[in-house]
């Protein structure tokens, strides 16, 4: 039986692969009205990370959209997969850190999330403030984190997202992200984790 549900997953990516949309962005994403920042290096998380995650996304009034994304950090590269709940690929996104490769399934690309912006929740979540001085210093912003709370915080001293964490390390808790200005809320559940510092 197990045998058959793997086939049925290969089976599965394959297909919807062929109706995927790929793209290719520079390396910025938007973090508010008309404000990008660039992306910290894959290397600057400081390890290599394959995770399992269960990412909630919470918008509007009472939309939820819940998405099964398997995340691999190695030093030149992050490679992300989104999953419907059958198994079968829906979007996914390789970032080598001069460029974002990104791929949807055509007929989700109006009611997913864009990957850039899953890719940037989970970064500004689990790469180390650090990381961000530089990319964040250039628009003027900065990420303040106090125990187990992350603030992200414009030229202007506003709080735009904050992040709060359930544990340290970070990835093995529920992390919640909340962004203020787009009003989203995502929760990131890892369920697995398999990292070399």
């Amino acid at each position: 039986m197990k045998i058959n549900c793997f086939y049925f997953c290969i089976l599965a990516l394959l297909l919807t692969g062929c109706a995927m949309q790929p793209a290719t962005h520079p390396v910025q994403v938007e973090v508010n009205k008309a404000v990008f920042v660039s992306l910290p290096k894959p290397a600057e998380l400081g390890q290599t990370l394959n995770v399992s995650q269960l990412i909630t996304a919470q918008w509007g009034k009472n939309k939820q959209q819940k998405l099964l994304v398997q995340l691999q950090v190695e030093q030149q590269s992050v490679v992300l997969a989104g999953f419907s709940a059958w198994g079968a690929r829906i979007l996914s996104l390789t970032y080598s850190g001069e460029e974002i490769q990104t791929y949807v399934l055509s007929r989700l690309a109006d009611t997913l999330p864009k990957p850039e912006q899953v890719l940037f929740n989970v970064m500004i979540s689990i790469w180390p403030v650090e990381a961000w001085e530089k990319p964040l210093g250039k628009i003027g912003w900065s990420l303040i984190e106090r125990d187990l709370k992350r603030e992200l915080i414009d030229e202007k001293g506003k709080v735009i997202a904050d992040v709060t964490y359930q544990t340290q390390p970070y990835i093995d808790g529920t992390i919640v992200f909340k962004h203020h200005i787009f009003d989203y809320t995502i929760t990131i559940e890892t369920s697995k984790t398999d990292t070399d510092k």
